[in-house]
């Protein structure tokens, strides 16, 4: 009986009561968790949306710009085929010199060469302790 006492004691009640109540708020915490995930992918949804309908109506503008551009050298007494070609072309231009630039700048290889050689150089350390 000397037990009684201590397993009605206020701190053992409270003890149990915590790993009772335990799973229960690992769930609550859970579907919180979710919720919230939920509510972050939806709102990263819509604001992608608004991103590409952006991007489309910047698209459709810049393609008025070089409709533009096309009639305003036309109206310099160009005719309209002729105005349309140099308008192609510079934008060709424009294109094929950021390719090459792209291109320049990129690297030889994607392997994380500095990553590969402290690896390296860490697998070699472990196998000079090891012997």
């Amino acid at each position: 009986m000397p037990f009684d006492g201590i397993r009605n004691s206020a701190l053992i009640r409270t003890i149990t009561d915590f790993l009772e109540a335990l799973p229960d708020l690992f769930r609550k915490e859970i579907r919180l968790a979710q919720v919230e995930f939920s509510e972050k992918i939806k709102d990263g949804v819509k604001a992608s949306v608004w991103m590409i309908l952006a991007g489309f109506l910047a698209l459709i503008s810049f393609f008025i710009l070089i409709e533009a551009a096309i009639f305003g050298i036309a109206s310099l007494g160009l005719k309209l085929h002729w105005s349309c070609l140099i308008v192609a072309t510079t934008i060709g231009a424009a294109a094929a010199g950021s390719f090459f630039y792209g291109r320049s700048t990129m690297p030889d290889t994607l392997v994380p060469a500095r990553s590969v050689r402290e690896i390296n150089e860490d697998i070699r350390t472990v196998k000079e302790q090891l012997t």
